[in-house]
């Protein structure tokens, strides 16, 4: 148990570092809170997302908090991973190709009693990251903007089982961290005064998640699992700074000449209400198939009573494992969970009387360490997002997830002969 214990502080360490790190290069990102990151676990992943009535003895799944009953009794589960992306971006005369690297997540899970288990960890919220070069031939001037920063979420959940097969949970998360979001006129003329806007939100508070799961048994092998997340309204504390100065060159280096704007204002960050419903259907430990239906009110966003013009979202997803012998011992490859999965959703974003699609395909692998409790989690996901129409930029993505679950044993007293 020391073990694992040096071991969760020594990644911990690292994550808090690489998630500081930019974790997209979309303009898009310069809306709301940024990207939003979504059931970036590689498992989930490739099921196209599909998570909310997705339960595994072997799995921690952070998007519903009933799930934490199934972990099973002295488990001791410990998964972290990262995920790579590389965007095509185009418009209707460039293209240009982006890549980035980051955490996904940290997470523990682990058995309370025989009705209740709980789970901790961290995971990226939301991530900012752009830069954007205009002209004014005017002024005959350059506009630059420029967009980085992330929020993180550290969340702690319990779940009960009140009655066989129904389970209840609670999700407790704690948001923070800052985005940076600055812009920059320069002129061609040296004589004109150059100016420049930093303006910077800190974001610290908690808001609260229910969680509800049903497993119905229709025969000893065939199960179907409905479940449910969702949550309130919340506000978030926040900090926003603003500072608007001139500035001339000196060599590559920016020299301050006058400070118009220099604030700081409090207010909140109106997190609006979400929920998701789906379902899974077990036939023995050879087939699952997973389905998801979200919505989230986005058009309630605000932050410090300022509105971003958002639009309600909606997500559906769904995804289908194969395992061909869980049990097999001399064929390796009947062990491996194969996955695959889909996705469409129409994201917060309406720009140009255009609500920005998102769809994707995925698929992915689960691989069992041979005489380990260890498994390994891969998924590759392909899709795109938004349009050329309208001056929009459209992205096409592949994203590749990678993670490790490590199956401990707590509570077991040793044995000598």
């Amino acid at each position: 148990m020391n073990k694992i214990f040096s071991l969760v502080v020594i990644i911990s360490g690292l994550a808090l570092q690489t998630s500081a790190q930019i974790a997209t290069s979309s303009p898009y990102s310069r809306f709301g809170l940024g990207d939003l990151h979504e059931n970036i676990l590689p498992e989930f992943s490739a099921f196209g997302g599909a998570s909310t009535a997705f339960y595994s003895s072997s799995t921690v799944n952070p998007n519903n908090p009933a799930t934490f009953t199934f972990i099973k009794p002295n488990s001791f589960l410990f998964s972290t991973g990262g995920w790579h992306k590389t965007t095509i971006m185009r418009d209707k005369t460039e293209e240009h190709t982006v890549n980035n690297n980051a955490f996904s997540h940290l997470i523990v899970g682990f058995p309370l009693s025989k009705r209740w288990g709980a789970s901790m960890g961290m995971l990226p919220y939301s991530s900012v990251g752009y830069e954007i070069n205009a002209r004014n031939e005017d002024y005959n001037a350059d506009l630059n903007y420029f967009g980085d920063g992330g929020i993180s979420k550290i969340y702690f959940g319990g779940a009960y089982e009140p009655i066989h097969n129904f389970s209840i949970g609670l999700k407790a998360s704690y948001l923070f961290g800052g985005l940076n979001r600055r812009k920059q006129l320069i002129f061609d003329d040296d004589s004109f005064m150059n100016s420049r806007a930093n303006s910077t939100i800190n974001i610290k508070g908690y808001y609260y998640e229910l969680g509800l799961l049903y497993k119905y048994d229709i025969s000893d092998e065939k199960y179907l699992t409905l479940g449910l997340t969702a949550n309130n309204d919340s506000e978030i504390r926040a900090k926003k700074s603003d500072l608007v100065e001139s500035f001339v060159f000196s060599g590559f280096f920016e020299t301050t000449k006058d400070t118009f704007v220099n604030k700081i204002e409090w207010g909140d960050v109106n997190l609006p209400k979400y929920i998701s419903g789906g379902l899974t259907y077990r036939n023995g430990k050879k087939w699952i198939f997973v389905a998801d239906y979200s919505v989230q009110n986005w058009s309630d966003y605000s932050l410090l009573d300022e509105s971003d013009d958002l639009s309600n979202s909606m997500k559906i997803a769904g995804g289908i494992q194969f395992t061909p012998d869980y049990n097999s011992i001399t064929k390796y490859y009947k062990r491996i969970d194969y996955r695959l999965g889909a996705s469409y959703s129409n994201t917060p974003l309406m720009l140009e009387g255009n609500q920005l699609k998102e769809m994707s395909v995925s698929f992915g692998f689960g691989i069992p360490v041979k005489k380990s409790r260890t498994k390994y989690d891969f998924s590759c996901t392909i899709g795109k997002r938004g349009t050329t129409e309208g001056n929009l930029i459209k992205e096409q993505f592949a994203r590749l997830g990678l993670s490790v679950t490590y199956d401990g044993i707590w509570f077991v007293k040793r044995k000598y002969d």
